[in-house]
Formats: structure tokens, sequence, C-alpha cells
């Protein structure tokens, strides 16, 4: 793998991914975003706010540090996006191949579009976002933004694919959306349906948390905010009600620690992974 360890790791988890049934890897890349770079920065810092979390899931009465999860370090920053998402495309492929399922700290959402690709089989897609990363091109002339993940995705591994939050759109993804059947969208002004769309889902499922979802008042410290998103403990539902033996792959991205306020994002991001990994390891 092409990975460099980091300390500390992430809630003091093992570097032992022989042991482990989910592996952590943190993909320091942010150079296909377009608003505030800084979220290269994210994986280190989430791991630093982990030491003074409490690990321990009082709703789910189980300890995330004490679960079958490694933590093996980080990928070596990419200069392009191409890269990255090769990058990632084979580290993501060993760890599954291996019977792991693998968590990734971003990094900006091109590490998405790797993840996908080194799971290479049809996958399901919940997405929560408060963008739909459905352009085709952006800025122009650019196929391999973090604008443009779910547009690549759909050309490659994703079969279908909820988005749930979206609410920074533009005319041409709608129209677009308009010939792509295999896409929904669940916007905040009509979260009633969530549940009901999310439970159509099917077969293998990969899950991708980009924090601009969450209400700027909630994560603040994000490329691009966008007024009017969930709470923390929206999202923290949906995950519990949602996320189970099918999904085999999960990450959570676009934190960016430059633009953040008290570390209120980074530790939002570390409390969604350690939610997450008690959904999936103890469940």
């Amino acid at each position: 793998m092409l990975l460099e360890p980091r300390l500390p790791t992430f809630i003091g988890l093992s570097r032992d991914v022989k042991v482990a049934r989910a592996v952590l890897v943190g993909v320091p890349h942010d150079s296909s975003s377009t608003c505030k770079p800084g979220c290269r920065f994210a994986p280190r810092r989430v791991r630093e706010v982990s030491q003074n979390l409490e690990t321990y899931d009082p709703q789910l009465g189980v300890d995330a540090s004490e679960l079958p999860a490694a933590d093996v370090g980080d990928l070596r920053e990419a200069l392009s996006p191409a890269k990255v998402v090769e990058d990632v495309a084979k580290v993501v492929r060993e760890l599954s191949r291996a019977g792991k399922t693998p968590f990734v700290i971003g990094g900006d959402h091109m590490v998405t579009l790797g993840a996908l690709k080194g799971l290479t089989e049809g996958v399901s897609l919940i997405m929560f976002d408060a963008h739909l990363d459905y352009r085709d091109e952006f800025p122009e002339g650019e196929k391999l933004s973090h604008a443009t993940v779910l547009r690549r995705a759909r050309e490659g591994p994703v079969e279908e694919a909820i988005v749930v939050g979206a609410r920074a759109i533009s005319r041409e993804e709608i129209v677009a959306l308009e010939r792509d059947k295999q896409i929904r969208v669940v916007y905040p002004w009509s979260m009633s349906r969530v549940k009901d769309e999310l439970s159509t889902l099917s077969g293998r499922i990969y899950v991708t948390v980009d924090m601009d979802v969450l209400d700027p008042s909630v994560a603040p410290g994000v490329g691009c905010p966008e007024p009017g998103g969930l709470t923390f403990s929206e999202l923290a539902e949906l995950l519990t009600e949602f996320v189970d033996s099918r999904v085999i792959g999960f990450d959570v991205v676009e934190a960016n620690p430059l633009v953040d306020v008290n570390d209120i994002t980074s530790c939002a991001v570390a409390k969604l992974l350690m939610k997450a990994l008690i959904l999936l390891l103890a469940r």
C-alpha cells in the first residue's frame, strides 16, 4: 500500500490489519477543490481531536475503541485528481479483496470516486451532500473535480444513488438528472420521505458523507458552506437506521480544518466515523 503511518491513530486504534474487519485510511488531498482549499489537513486533525473524545456510544452500548478496526495511516499526497483516484482505488481494492471494510477520511470528494472504483462491482450509493456533484465539467474543461464525482461514478460502478440533503444545485444538473432515472434526490424540504427512499436500496451499499450536508451552524469547517442543512442528530439517526451489513465502504469528506471553529467540524467527523464503525462491527 502507498501509505504513511500517522501518530496518533484514530481513537487509539491498532495498526494491525490482520485482525481488523474495518480499516481506516486517510487521504490528504484537495487539488480538485474549487472553493476554499484545506481539507487535505482533515485526516491528521480528525485523528488529533479524536484523542479527547469519548469513544463509548451510550445509545448503542459499545465502545468504538474496542472494535476490530485498524488505522493504517494516510495515502501519500497526490498532486492531481486522476492520481488520487488511482491510488485510492488501489488501496480500497486490496482491502476489499482481503475481506476488510474500508473507512476513508478525506480530503475532497474525489476520494469517493477512487473508493468506488476500487470496489469494482456494481454498488448502490448513499450520498449525504449539500451539492449534487453531478456537473459534467467544473471548472470548464475539468472532468475530475469534487463537483463532478456523482457524474463520473454513474459512468462506472454506481448502479443507483440516493442523494440526501442537496440544496445547492445548478440548472445543468437538474436537466441532466431528468435523463438519469437511477438517481433520486431527497431535498431538505422533503426529508419526511427520506427513510422510505433509503429503504428501497438493495445489494452492496457505499456511504459517503460530505460534511457540508450539515448546516454551517453545526459544521462551519467546510469549503462550500450552504445554509439550510441537516443537524448532527438528524444525520446520526439516519446512519443508525440504514448502516448495516450491506455497507461495504464508508467515507467522510470535505472537512476543512483551516476554516473550522474550535474544531467543531473535525469533532463531528470523528463522531460520525465512530458511529459508523459501531454500526458495522458491533450491531
